[in-house]
């Protein structure tokens, strides 16, 4: 934001248009008094010295503009907010295999994931933040970071099919794990988002829970879908192909609901959208971390710039007089 420690200064500006406005009435006092002379014609002043004289008086009135902001105290001021403590670390873990694609929410469950994730990030004020992505197998996407924005990104750019088919949710969980277990965060979660049983990779998704555990991460997990049967559609990231289908929806909740529990968390199904942001929303007020903060604020001085422009524009000015010859505007 633009300060001005002497703003005041800027009524000088107004003394250039008050120079021209007597100019010009001197001018027309001079003329109305003046006799014509039979067959006389006014020189004609050549092109380019109009031209040279047009850029001494826009560079004298440019520099005079910067010499006046200069004088004002022009400076940029910054605010910004330095949080005391560590936040909590929260490793987001998400389902993209192609049942993530299901039209049950709209437009999908991977999309509607998306924007809640989104307000999740959102209300973060000094939490690290992580993203798994896991289908068939499993990786991370975004190391545990601050800078929500890049989170977000990374989360934007995930597609249904992008780590193949089907749901290895003890891979996606064990792969949050390692990267919480060296965590110096005061606290851990692991948020799973799934739409289905875990049927892919070698992790048992048990024994991840209870590594999770042993290293001080609560597991939640966040089961989304509607029973029955619902429209999937999705471009296949590895072929291009586009496919469509049916999928037939539907998890043993009291399973994730028992994965949950193993893992020091909570379990909360999501059958449609509203319930969804409710569960992100328990989520992220219990990731919420108390912060002590205090503000700082900085100066960047922009007085020297200006004086180097009005220094330039009068150098320009001087030469462009000299070209035009000299004389008056």
């Amino acid at each position: 934001m633009l300060a001005l420690d002497r703003p005041w200064a800027l009524f000088a500006l107004a003394l250039p248009l008050l120079v021209l406005a007597l100019g010009r009435a001197a001018d027309r006092r001079r003329a109305s008094l003046a006799f014509p002379l039979a067959g006389g014609e006014r020189p004609r002043v050549p092109l380019g010295a109009s031209v040279a004289r047009g850029m001494r008086v826009l560079a004298l009135w440019l520099g005079f503009a910067a010499a006046t902001f200069a004088a004002a105290g022009p400076a940029i001021a910054s605010r910004r907010v330095v949080y005391l403590e560590r936040g909590a670390e929260a490793m987001l873990v998400l389902d993209v295999s192609p049942s993530m694609a299901a039209s049950d929410f709209k437009p999908t469950r991977l999309d509607a994931a998306k924007a809640i994730i989104g307000d999740f990030l959102a209300a973060r004020r000094n939490e690290t933040v992580g993203l798994v992505a896991f289908g068939g197998e499993a990786a991370l996407v975004c190391p545990p970071t601050a800078d929500y924005a890049q989170v977000a990104s990374r989360i934007a750019s995930l597609r249904p099919g992008a780590y193949g088919e089907g749901t290895a949710i003890g891979a996606g969980i064990a792969t949050a794990v390692a990267h919480v277990a060296r965590s110096s965060a005061p606290e851990k979660r692991v948020i799973l988002l799934t739409d289905g049983e875990s049927n892919a990779g070698a992790m048992d998704p048990a024994a991840a829970a209870a590594a999770a555990l042993r290293f001080g991460a609560e597991l939640s997990i966040v089961g989304v879908g509607s029973p029955g049967d619902v429209p999937v559609e999705y471009v296949d990231p590895t072929t291009g192909e586009k496919r469509s289908g049916t999928y037939r929806s539907g998890f043993d909740a009291l399973a994730m609901e028992t994965l949950a529990r193993s893992g020091g968390g909570d379990y909360f199904p999501a059958e449609n959208r509203e319930a969804l942001a409710a569960a992100f929303e328990s989520l992220s007020e219990k990731s919420a971390s108390p912060a002590r903060a205090r503000s700082e604020s900085a100066e960047r001085g922009l007085v020297a710039p200006f004086l180097v422009a009005a220094l330039a524009l009068l150098g320009i000015a001087r030469l462009a007089g000299l070209a035009g010859g000299g004389g008056r505007p």
